[in-house]
């Protein structure tokens, strides 16, 4: 049987991606071959029989070759302009901001800030990051504000003259970030910032390092990334999320050997990824609060908390204050009582352990303040829904 002759035409590849496709392939018996704009011409004479594409909207030699194809083709982004007249196998965004938002609450940020190109809104068929993040918002009654690079009223609202057009709106973010950082701190309240590209959010920690601006009690961060290890490298670790993009490319894959297998496909088919981790770090995994106070007895938690005998009554002796008193500060300024802080703060502590070190659980326990492993094992499973031995096996399988 003659092998098949698979395209990957695209714009930008990620790796994730193009590891999934390359998977799928390998059983189907496929041959692939990547091209892009400078390759068009060697596309033509090469005739696949299925082509897989990740087209910019800025990309219009790709734009318009993919709108004139009638080869069996799915995408991993819709084709802007065309959409509906290719089947698509997506990352499921909304769930990510869902996601991204719902850490920012639990954590008490009371504004988020979503920070992305708007081209992205009409790139994946009407389900984005800001959706699942407004939800969020609506639900708990927390300020989210959109902020888009690429966008002239985004420069307008922060005094600056817009004087180009690009396809992200990040050529000039060295500009447009110290504006970003004095308007959002025109609010004493703490802001939660994501952005849906993980090199600007770096860029932008570093704005806010230089302005010493405290991460994360002023300012949160979080961002999309492919690969887990980018954000471990920033002077303050950064939360991020990573999309299941290998997944991505074998779903695409399968549904594009489907149709080469002679299945009827809609033209509108359109197939959701959700499954991500969120891997939690330290510019935003910490209880955040506009209460000098409880900021201040959060702190001394911090740097205290993992001790076995720190307990609500250790705080309030440090502070001078009744046990009373601190549970009301706490309730009304982070709606959780000391104690739950407390073993949250603990839990966080185990789980960055457990994902980047290889510590047997027994120290982890003692390093982190639990009784036993079955404390841990409990604490761990509440949050993440797994053991701390899956925890430990799922972050190294993403490494």
């Amino acid at each position: 049987m003659e092998r098949k002759r698979i395209a990957i035409v695209t714009s930008f590849t990620r790796l994730g991606q193009w590891r999934g496709i390359m998977r799928y392939g390998q059983v189907a018996g496929w041959i692939c071959q990547r091209h892009d704009r400078d390759s068009l011409e060697g596309l033509a004479a090469w005739k696949p029989d299925g082509i897989l594409f990740q087209v910019d909207e800025f990309d219009t030699p790709l734009l318009e070759h993919m709108a004139k194809s009638d080869l069996p083709s799915v995408g991993l982004r819709a084709l802007h302009g065309h959409e509906k007249k290719k089947p698509l196998v997506l990352l499921d965004l909304a769930d990510l901001g869902r996601q991204i938002a719902g850490h920012f609450v639990a954590s008490n940020y009371r504004r988020l800030c979503y920070l992305g190109p708007h081209s992205d809104l009409k790139a994946n068929a009407g389900n984005t990051h800001i959706q699942g993040m407004r939800e969020i918002a609506r639900q708990n009654h927390v300020a989210l504000e959109c902020i888009h690079p690429d966008h002239p009223a985004t420069w307008e609202l922060l005094g600056l003259s817009y004087r180009e057009m690009t396809s992200t709106g990040w050529t000039r973010f060295w500009e447009l970030g110290p504006a970003l950082i004095s308007h959002l701190l025109k609010n004493p309240e703490p802001v939660a910032v994501f952005s849906s590209f993980v090199e600007p959010a770096m860029e932008f920690m570093e704005m806010v390092d230089e302005r010493k601006v405290a991460i994360p009690d002023r300012m949160g961060m979080a961002a999309q990334t492919e690969d887990a290890l980018t954000g471990a490298v920033t002077k303050v670790p950064l939360t991020c999320i990573v999309p299941d993009y290998e997944k991505q490319g074998y779903e695409a894959a399968s549904l594009l050997d489907r149709m080469l297998r002679g299945e009827k496909i809609s033209k509108a088919h359109c197939q959701f990824i959700s499954s991500s981790e969120l891997i939690l770090r330290d510019s935003s995994n910490e209880i955040v609060t506009s209460d000098p106070l409880v900021r201040a007895m959060v702190d001394h938690l911090r740097k205290n908390g993992l001790k076995f005998d720190y307990t609500p009554a250790s705080m309030a002796e440090a502070f001078g204050c009744s046990l009373r008193l601190v549970q009301l500060r706490f309730q009304e300024a982070l709606g959780k009582g000391v104690a739950e802080i407390i073993r949250e703060h603990r839990t966080r502590h185990a789980a960055d352990l457990i994902r980047n070190t290889k510590l047997p659980m027994q120290q982890i326990v003692a390093d982190c303040g639990f009784s036993d492993h079955h404390q841990l094992a409990r604490a761990i499973r509440k949050t993440f829904e797994v053991t701390p031995s899956e925890l430990r096996q799922r972050t190294s399988s993403n490494q």
